[in-house]
């Protein structure tokens, strides 16, 4: 069993007990064997209690801004209307994750380059040292160095200060929590989990064909650099709740310029909506999201677990700078037979197994007269 920090330990809704940690390097790296301590260092404990304090100081917020001609004014008063600016007001070491689940831009599919800039050039502006970054495509089939080049990433860092990270080159290392009751585990690079202040999710408001939605908890499935993650869903709740507690995910803006309808992740409708969505609290973040796309957050297995996995009270508000109720976006989510056996996948570990991973997976694809993706060597 791998050891959890003490740090992420003390977070609400999670608890556990740690033994010997495995750390995976870099090929070439020296390999160091040991036990750790789970003693947590003064900028752990700081960390744990700047989490702690700032999620009970500050209510549930969201705010609804244009990302159009004035996206840069109501980015700064998002920030301000969330507590981000006050986080800021001392020296920050934050991590910006996007969606980049395709190799160039895609309107509704990936975080929109204007969108990305601008929050970085606002972080970079108050002092803040900033990282932004993307893990390889989830079934292998591009890399992370091939989205950040399709994505102009390393020219919108030039421009701005922040510094690139391909978390499936980083350092990384193993940690396990007790979560709903059952323990799982996950990889994630060191950096993240033990130097990062705290991580802003950047994702697109889109329909996803096996969760409903994908917004900025889902998002936060890009940071575990597993090619093969969807070998893993059938733990995704439970994983997603202990990777924001890990990264300490504290804020999230959903990015709405463009919306994917109709079917998602990848390939649907993408629809002109001019907005952006921000909040100190990523699940009252999607679920405000949800309710705008025309879903009911209480029929949303993640966002239902996630609410249990918190232990979130029921009197628990939102507070928002507009009245959220009048936005009726009226998404639609249209599942094929394709989608219909892959949601069977998507709850069986050992079924995705066979049809993604295994001898039978061509055969498969070709009975559906699909071709398998192009998987990392």
């Amino acid at each position: 069993m791998a050891i959890l920090k003490q740090y992420a330990v003390g977070l609400p809704g999670s608890t556990t007990g740690g033994s010997r940690s495995r750390t995976y390097r870099r090929p070439g790296e020296r390999p160091t064997t040991g036990i750790r301590t789970a003693k947590p260092s003064y900028k752990e404990k700081r960390a744990a209690t700047f989490q702690l304090v700032g999620m009970q100081d500050l209510a549930s917020r969201v705010y609804l801004g244009s990302s159009g001609e004035n996206r840069d004014r109501a980015l700064r008063a998002a920030f301000e209307y969330i507590g981000l600016e006050r986080e800021l007001s001392a020296n920050r070491k934050i991590f910006v994750k996007p969606n980049f689940t395709f190799p160039r831009p895609v309107r509704g599919v990936t975080t929109s380059r204007e969108m990305l800039e601008d929050t970085l050039t606002l972080l970079r502006e108050r002092g803040a040292e900033v990282f932004v970054g993307e893990s390889n495509g989830g079934y292998g089939s591009f890399t992370a160095a091939e989205a950040f080049a399709g994505q102009g990433l390393h020219d919108v860092c030039r421009r701005t200060g922040a510094q690139a990270m391909d978390l499936s080159k980083e350092e990384l290392e193993e940690y396990s929590g007790v979560i709903g009751g059952k323990e799982v585990s996950v990889r994630l690079a060191r950096l993240l989990v033990e130097e990062v202040d705290f991580t802003i999710s950047l994702p697109v408001l889109k329909v996803h064909a096996m969760t409903t939605v994908s917004l900025s908890i889902k998002n936060l499935w890009g940071c575990y650099p597993t090619d093969l993650r969807l070998l893993e869903h059938r733990q995704l709740d439970r994983k997603l709740a202990l990777i924001s507690k890990l990264v300490k995910a504290r804020f999230g803006i959903v990015d709405a310029t463009y919306g994917l309808d109709k079917h998602g992740p990848m390939e649907g409708e993408a629809r002109f909506l001019g907005k952006f969505i921000a909040s100190n609290d990523l699940l009252a973040l999607d679920t405000a999201c949800a309710r705008m796309m025309g879903f009911n957050p209480d029929k949303i297995l993640h966002l239902r677990n996630l609410t249990r996995f918190a232990k979130r009270p029921e009197s628990s508000s939102i507070t928002a700078n507009v009245d959220l109720s009048a936005y009726k976006w009226a998404f639609t989510l249209r599942r094929d037979l394709i989608d219909s056996l892959s949601f069977s996948c998507f709850h069986s570990d050992a079924l995705a197994k066979i049809v993604f991973n295994s001898p039978l997976t061509r055969p498969i694809y070709t009975l559906l007269g699909k071709k398998p993706r192009r998987r990392l060597v």
